[in-house]
């Protein structure tokens, strides 16, 4: 906590340089001069990377205690030990780290009847090695690292990847009547429909290693492994349910959101078009309601917000830690949303929960040592079979920049 607040400390202390800059300009009734803009720009990357350090310190602390959290809820639902389930958890990383440095094959007979009895896990020769659950959910974990959408959307993990139909309603219109005595109530009907929700199987591409480097005891094949897939995989799925069209891939929630606002300009926003875009959403979505955008958009909204000094459009959040927020409501940054340009959709808002993410039958690793056997490397492929689909149309809109 110490450290997170370390930083926290930091990343005030920078913005409030960068609010100088424009508070200077303005208080000698002139434009920001080129270097002043310069400095501005240096100090807003070194200010998004204390903000994105500190989400890093906040997210290992909430590991840590998940971690422990999950070992005593798997033990009291198998009826097993703490120490038990500690002691299978390790027997699943060995195993895993043995598929990785020797293959199925390499593998002590024990490691092999131990993946083999355990349903979490299937090994083969041709089919791969599908992760135990721990590993599986630190690899996903990891991924909302990289894009967005995983922190904010709904999660769905089912243990087989056939199409399912997932029940939808908006209820939004209807509301509770008032009746005389003996007056009967009337019928509104809840008003179902039904999305149906498939498994696409989005792939890591090829990840090669050098043998010299696998037999190098001090090398954590494990952790490289791990980080990469989730570095690609994350990338490539958030890209999906950002923009993607549907077609063997999730539907991207700009795809299917909603006009909210049509901006007058074509690269540039006011405070005014975005509460113009919030209040598009109906209330009972802006409960939970935030922003999404990227770099490039938040940093034009600092510099209208210093410039113009209306602390609602960028409210810095340096007490105690609490991010920053525009009109109260907090953000996330998504560099797979399109910049300010003619006709884009680069601005989001509404409740993202209503987002679905579906995850299915965890993540599989295949090695292989003849991918590229003539540059003495094995060859590593990670599988992740997910969909995305934003539930409600209506919970999420977007703001359309001009096209002339």
């Amino acid at each position: 906590m110490e450290e997170i607040k370390k930083v926290s400390e930091e990343a005030g202390s920078i913005y409030d340089k960068m609010s100088r800059i424009y508070a200077d300009a303005k208080s000698e009734n002139r434009e920001v001069t080129a270097e002043e803009s310069g400095r501005f720009d240096e100090l807003n990357i070194k200010h998004n990377g204390l903000l994105k350090k500190e989400e890093q310190l906040k997210a290992l602390a909430n590991k840590n205690f998940s971690k422990v959290e999950s070992i005593e809820k798997i033990a009291e639902a198998t009826g097993k030990s703490v120490s038990k389930i500690e002691d299978e958890q390790a027997m699943q990383r060995q195993c895993l780290k043995s598929y990785l440095l020797v293959g199925f094959n390499g593998m002590t007979n024990e490691e092999r009847a131990f993946v083999t009895r355990d349903q979490s896990s299937t090994t083969n020769t041709e089919g791969g090695y599908t992760v135990d659950q721990t590993m599986g959910s630190r690899i996903i974990e990891s991924m909302a690292n990289f894009g967005g959408m995983r922190s904010v959307a709904s999660i769905l993990t089912t243990s087989k990847g056939e199409q399912i139909n997932y029940p939808t309603n908006d209820d939004t219109a209807q509301a509770g009547a008032w009746l005389a005595e003996n007056a009967a109530a009337s019928q509104a009907d809840l008003v179902f429909g039904t999305i149906a929700l498939n498994a696409w199987t989005l792939s890591s591409k090829y990840i090669p290693v050098s043998s010299q480097l696998l037999q190098d005891s001090s090398f954590d094949i494990e952790q490289y492994v791990v980080d990469q897939l989730a570095k690609r995989l994350g990338r490539g799925s958030n890209l999906a349910y950002t923009t993607g069209n549907g077609s063997s891939k999730p539907t991207g929630i700009t795809t299917t959101s909603l006009v909210g606002k049509a901006a007058a300009a074509i690269t540039a926003t006011t405070f005014s078009e975005m509460l113009d875009l919030k209040y598009s959403v109906d209330r009972d979505y802006r409960t939970n309601g935030s922003w999404m955008f990227n770099d490039n958009t938040a940093l034009a909204m600092k510099k209208i917000a210093l410039a113009s000094a209306n602390q609602s459009l960028w409210q810095e959040g340096i007490i105690g830690g609490t991010p920053a927020t525009i009109d109260g409501n907090p953000f996330t940054i998504n560099n797979d949303m399109p910049d300010m340009a003619a006709g884009t959709h680069p601005i989001l808002y509404g409740d993202f929960k209503q987002y679905m993410i579906r995850d299915a039958a965890g993540i599989n690793i295949r090695r292989s040592n003849e991918v590229n056997f003539l540059k003495n490397q094995t060859t590593f492929l990670g599988e992740l079979r997910t969909e995305g689909k934003l539930l409600d149309t209506a919970a999420v809109k977007h703001m359309r920049m001009a096209n002339t």
